[in-house]
């Protein structure tokens, strides 16, 4: 016998209610989450296209154009450029030259040494004499530098004119529309700029609200996965639970029917281990009296019928020997009837030798397989037939009842082998 199917300690009966609040609660936060998300792609959505940058490469192109030119101007007028170059680096050398001399002395100019010396000459004082002398060799140094000076105001004027016609030439308008477009480059880039800002900023929060949106819905199919997993592991126990009160109750019944026949076998065997032909004996000696009751002298009195007909009575009392639908032959709750028929029969006999019996007398007849009587004068005939046939039935007794024993115990055998090939049969399906 099979034991009962055990539930696993991790599945529990299933919740629904509560399992649907936890699902309630999840679908909330979904469409909350859901909702902001919406807001952000919509906000996406209204944000203006990326911008035509036809614009943009244009400017570009023409930043590169201007460039190019700027490149073969300054290669064309290489010669220009030297000759400024050449002509800053002489100023810049006299510039140096004048004022490190007007850092050693006093003064400035030629006119100022003269006015020194003039100063000087009127006090003619003896101290003065070598000042004076000093002051007339600064003024020849002075000289030098005031050809200096006009050689740098010279050599100014030339660099000048040659940067003021650089300014004017074409140069000029390139660098200065360089400018203009670079400086409108320069705005469109940081429109563009905010616009990529305000655009990853609105990525990014739809990125982080779709990572939070597929959170809950991992949450949801793991939470509803775990309860179909659970519901199928507990009605998966609770149908072999079923299944197993269904196979105790088929084992209950088929151990009843068992019982049952066994109980019908040990009857039968009970039954087949009484004599053979009891019931065919006991027939015979009550057929033979009934038949006796019709050779018994008319002309007794009628003490001696009444003897006769109470020998009879006595023989059969209590003893059922056939039960027919429309009548009962030898029971002894219908006297009155059966003693009425035997007088009828006995009155009818003085008149003529034929002899009439109830249906269920003939058949009695059959079951003993003994020619029935039709006449009174074949009844002693019959009778013998009925000792012969009691003689058959006590010899043939013993082995008659042998073979039904022995039938009966193969029979209960067979239910006993049938049992035991049963009993294997269950225990193979068993799982």
């Amino acid at each position: 016998m099979s034991s009962p199917p055990v539930l696993p300690d991790h599945v529990k009966k299933p919740n629904e209610e509560e399992f649907k609040k936890t699902i309630e609660g999840v679908n909330a936060s979904i469409e909350k989450l859901q909702k902001q998300f919406d807001v952000v792609k919509e906000k996406i959505s209204k944000l203006p296209a990326k911008g035509d940058n036809s614009r943009r490469e244009e400017i570009k192109s023409e930043l590169v154009e201007i460039r190019d030119k700027q490149a073969e101007l300054k290669k064309s007028r290489k010669a220009v450029y030297e000759q400024l170059d050449a002509l800053n680096d002489s100023i810049r050398k006299k510039v140096s030259v004048v004022r490190s001399f007007q850092s050693k002395i006093p003064y400035k100019s030629t006119e100022e040494v003269d006015d020194r010396i003039a100063e000087l000459e009127r006090k003619i004082e003896a101290g003065m004499l070598q000042e004076i002398s000093l002051l007339r060799r600064n003024r020849l140094s002075f000289e030098g530098i005031d050809q200096q000076q006009t050689e740098i105001n010279r050599e100014r004027a030339i660099y000048d004119e040659l940067k003021k016609n650089i300014d004017d030439s074409e140069a000029k308008k390139l660098s200065d529309r360089y400018e203009q477009l670079d400086a409108e480059f320069k705005e469109i880039q940081g429109d563009q700029n905010k616009q990529r800002e305000a655009r990853n900023k609105l990525y990014d929060e739809r990125s982080r609200l779709k990572g939070l949106l597929d959170e809950e819905y991992n949450k949801l199919r793991t939470l509803r996965d775990e309860h179909r997993k659970n519901n199928d592991e507990y009605y998966t126990f609770v149908r072999k639970l079923r299944e197993y009160k269904k196979e105790q109750e088929q084992l209950r019944k088929v151990q009843e029917e068992n019982e049952k026949r066994q109980e019908a076998a040990k009857q039968e065997l009970e039954l087949a281990s009484l004599p053979a032909f009891e019931n065919e004996i006991a027939l015979c000696d009550n057929l033979a009296i009934f038949l006796e009751s019709f050779t018994s002298s008319g002309s007794k009195n009628d003490t001696a019928s009444s003897t006769n007909v109470n020998e009879i009575k006595n023989a059969f009392e209590g003893m059922v020997i056939k039960k027919r639908d429309d009548d009962v032959f030898f029971a002894g709750g219908n006297k009155k009837k059966q003693n009425k028929s035997k007088e009828s029969a006995a009155k009818e006999g003085k008149k003529s030798d034929a002899l009439k019996l109830p249906l269920s007398t003939m058949e009695a007849f059959f079951d003993i397989k003994v020619t029935v009587p039709t006449k009174i004068s074949e009844i002693p005939a019959t009778i013998q037939k009925l000792k012969e046939r009691k003689e058959y039935f006590i010899k043939e007794q013993p082995k008659v009842t042998e073979a039904n024993k022995k039938k009966a115990e193969e029979r209960i055998q067979a239910i006993l082998k049938a049992e035991d090939e049963e009993k294997e049969g269950n225990k193979k399906e068993e799982p």
